[in-house]
């Protein structure tokens, strides 16, 4: 077909486009060619000769009479499809059934200092070793593991975190930044300009299952984390990558605060855009268990790989670790032995009722602790033992205490002492035998 025919075909489609899809009694009639050329364009295509394929296309006299942008829009846009018969179904490859799979995005959100970082150093281990799943859900494949941390120190924090949990020190690749090509500086990694950095960085560790982004806020660039589309034009790109290279993602997000109106639900308390949820295929919530302190509860708020995985609970425990195992405080995460029925909205919901606390409850819990407390110190055992005799629930009586600044001391020393609360005009001169503690001293 001439050059001249494809610009007055293409003139008199964007008159019909503008019209309704109906040509004017203004438009130029199609030349007779079209039908012919078109075929032959689509049948070259589908048989992969995009080279002769090009021919049926504008000459560079037609590109100049059309310009550029619709010259390249028609050069080399075109829809990707596959017919649904030719696609063989597969499974789902799970490194931790329900929760992390290759090729997927996982998302963990929580309040800060629920142990959402050390929950994902413990995921980082399980797979370095091949360690087992909590209460019963299998074993890990081995793997190497890529973590991005934006918040917690490499030498200080993550990796004796990474020594408490047992990992395989020799499968973690802990990523400090990106060095530009002339070697002049660093910077932040981005996952909108570096993701093909990335890609390159799996290629050449080898044997790559899982990628931890901790918090992924942190990796974002310039983009504005409360608009929906500017969010997902990252993180899409990012799980096409995974899929294509079979690799696990796991990010790390924040709660939003509470306070507004769909702050009851789990899914809706991923700070920022909902694409913090809606692109990840699995999302779980980190919630602390209102009723026990320092019992966090691992729950699930959206899968689209699975039926809904079993809640799991665990606590931080610490240990030393070093090369004398002696001079490094690390923490870990310990599992407790059955699952978790209750839902991430319910303990979310029974949070905010905790952080809010009942009023009443707490006038009642502050006058028994001033009673308990009027004539001096009292050991903390008694005290716990009497407010569940009077039905006051931990959690109360901790805020209670915190509220009316209740001290900690420990009377005498060694596994010997005991360990006692007081009002904060009682401690005065009996201190001479005792060890202060601050007020934090877990219920």
């Amino acid at each position: 077909m001439r050059s001249d025919e494809h610009v007055r075909l293409l003139r008199t489609q964007s008159r019909a486009r503008m019209n309704g899809g109906h040509t004017t009694d203004s438009a130029e009639p199609l030349p007779k060619e079209w039908a012919a050329s078109a075929a032959e364009y689509r049948a070259e295509r589908e048989r992969g000769e995009l080279g002769q394929a090009r021919k049926y296309m504008p000459t560079n006299n037609a590109r100049s009479n059309l310009g550029d942008q619709s010259f390249i829009q028609i050069r080399s846009a075109h829809i990707l499809a596959r017919c649904a018969a030719e696609i063989v179904p597969k499974k789902i490859d799970f490194l931790w059934p329900g929760r992390l799979a290759r090729g997927k995005h996982t998302a963990f959100a929580g309040e800060p200092g629920d142990g959402k970082s050390q929950l994902s150093v413990y995921i980082a281990a399980n797979i370095s070793n091949g360690g087992e799943w909590p209460c019963g859900e299998g074993r890990a494949p081995v793997g190497n593991v890529i973590i991005f941390n934006a918040e917690d120190g490499a030498d200080d924090t993550v990796v004796p975190r990474l020594m408490a949990a047992a990992a395989n020190l020799s499968r973690v690749h802990i990523v400090s930044a990106v060095l530009q090509e002339d070697g002049t500086g660093r910077r932040a990694f981005n996952l909108q300009a570096d993701l093909a950095l990335l890609e390159r960085k799996i290629a050449e560790i080898g044997e790559v299952a899982l990628v931890i982004i901790d918090p992924i806020s942190s990796y974002l660039g310039k983009t504005d984390s409360h608009k929906n589309a500017e969010v997902r034009g990252a993180l899409e790109p990012l799980s096409e990558m995974a899929e294509r290279l079979k690799v696990a993602i796991l990010s790390i997000t924040h709660f939003s605060k509470s306070g507004s109106g769909n702050s009851s639900k789990a899914l809706h308390r991923f700070i920022g855009s909902i694409a913090f949820v809606g692109a990840p295929r699995a999302a779980f919530a980190v919630i602390e268990d209102a009723e026990t302190e320092g019992r966090m509860l691992l729950l699930h708020a959206k899968n689209n790989m699975a039926a809904k995985p079993q809640g799991l609970a665990y606590r931080l425990a610490q240990t030393l670790v070093g090369v004398s195992r002696q001079d490094i405080v690390a923490s870990y995460v310990t599992w407790e032995s059955d699952p978790v029925a209750t839902s991430a909205d319910e303990a979310l919901r029974n949070a905010q009722a905790s952080d809010r606390g009942d009023q009443s409850a707490m006038d009642e819990a502050g006058e028994f602790l001033r009673d308990k407390l009027r004539a001096g110190p009292v050991s903390a055992k008694e005290v716990k033992n009497d407010a569940i005799d009077l039905m006051i629930s931990m959690a109360t009586l901790r805020r209670a205490k915190t509220a009316f600044g209740v001290q900690v001391i420990r009377e005498g020393f060694g596994p010997g002492s005991t360990v006692m609360w007081a009002l904060p005009d009682a401690i005065g001169a009996q201190n001479s035998h005792r060890c202060s503690r601050s007020g934090d001293e877990h219920l």
